[in-house]
């Protein structure tokens, strides 16, 4: 029975797997990949079973499923166990979550992953219902954001284009999204794009323009400095921006630019809201083993005054899509602070440049035991 007893069996038989691979394993560190992200995501684009069998075909012996604010994919996981149907030489899987907690002094919203958790737990579903009706409110400020958005008001007066959040339910349920996060919303709008002809570039060169002209110097100089960095990344990298759903994510909603910081200013129509109702940092739910994913370099120095919140954090992810410049940095932060170092690729998809570098994901079986060990169920 797919129940909370099953679950738990479940994960201390996980945790007893892993500690004997670790005991017969001859080297110092683990293939693993312990942050990735199924269909049952928002922005998910990999089935369950493609990432078993991707998982097989690159040799990793440990992953974890860890999709945003959903535990769905365990019962799709439960079917498989209970038909005999998970592959023999399939990875030791991880049961796993990535909640999206507000921490204000992080000054924006922050990701937690947390391991091991209980998908049938009361604690785990609280939380998960709070921060999915937290979607729905961010997508309601949104759209009114979008009503300010002068970029975006010029191209839709021009294009004779029109959205509105009523719509943009009806375009969740046709695609079977879930919820309304960030990439479903840059979806409907570059859907909306595309169907009248208008490039990202053309979107792009308007909100470079619009930004020139906003008179709070500190916001404009935050977007500046984003800007400045796609344009390094995506000429270097030789990655066309025209129809991509990702750079006009990182245009539309700068990370960490909410007009409701900058208050006093003409509002921007900025697509990233930092508060908007979800669990706070403080008052998430204590279950499982919890590391802080993908932190920001330059405000690691919080991670110590939280380090103890809501259960407390063992571990620092080091995310294969991040700056890898500061990992040295990283390092000695966790070792400062007695945490250990995870490794993810933060995976949606397996069209995902993530696995260029299978040594990136060799992870120390001391940290490996640290994790598993910190769970107590």
């Amino acid at each position: 029975m797919n129940s909370f007893k099953f679950w738990q069996n479940y994960n201390k038989n996980v945790k007893d797997r892993i500690l004997k691979l670790l005991e017969s394993e001859k080297s110092d560190s683990v293939l693993c990949d312990l942050h990735m992200h199924s269909n049952y995501s928002s922005d998910g684009k990999q089935t369950l079973t493609e990432i078993i069998d991707n998982a097989i075909d690159r040799g990793f012996k440990i992953i974890a499923i860890t999709d945003h604010d959903s535990v769905k994919v365990f019962d799709e996981l439960y079917t498989l166990i209970k038909n005999n149907k998970l592959p023999l030489n399939a990875p030791i899987i991880i049961t796993g979550i990535e909640q999206t907690i507000s921490f204000k002094e992080y000054g924006t919203m922050c990701h937690i992953l947390k391991y091991f958790i209980n998908p049938k737990s009361r604690a785990v579903n609280k939380d998960i219902k709070i921060l999915n009706r937290s979607y729905y409110k961010r997508a309601k400020i949104q759209f009114d954001r979008i009503s300010k958005n002068r970029a975006l008001q010029d191209i839709f007066k021009e294009f004779e284009i029109s959205v509105s959040y009523k719509e943009f339910l009806k375009f969740l349920k046709l695609k079977n999204i879930a919820l309304p996060d960030y990439a479903p919303l840059i979806e409907y709008i570059a859907d909306k794009l595309k169907e009248k002809g208008v490039k990202t570039s053309y979107l792009y060169n308007k909100v470079l323009f619009y930004n020139s002209l906003d008179t709070c110097k500190q916001r404009k100089d935050m977007c500046d400095a984003r800007f400045a960095y796609l344009d390094n990344k995506y000429t270097t990298q030789k990655i066309d921006i025209e129809d991509n759903r990702r750079f006009m994510l990182s245009i539309l909603a700068v990370r960490g630019v909410d007009d409701d910081i900058f208050m006093g200013f003409p509002p921007t129509g900025s697509l990233s809201v930092n508060e908007y109702g979800q669990v706070t940092i403080y008052k998430q739910n204590t279950e499982g083993v919890t590391v802080f994913a993908h932190p920001n370099h330059e405000k690691l120095k919080l991670i110590k005054d939280i380090k103890h919140c809501a259960g407390g954090f063992v571990g620092l992810e080091e995310n294969f899509k991040s700056d890898k410049n500061y990992f040295n940095e990283l390092e000695a932060t966790a070792l400062e602070q007695n945490l250990i170092v995870t490794k993810g690729s933060d995976s949606h998809s397996l069209k995902d440049d993530v696995y260029s570098d299978l040594s990136f994901y060799s992870t120390s079986t001391l940290a490996l035991k640290k994790l598993v060990e910190a769970y107590k169920g």
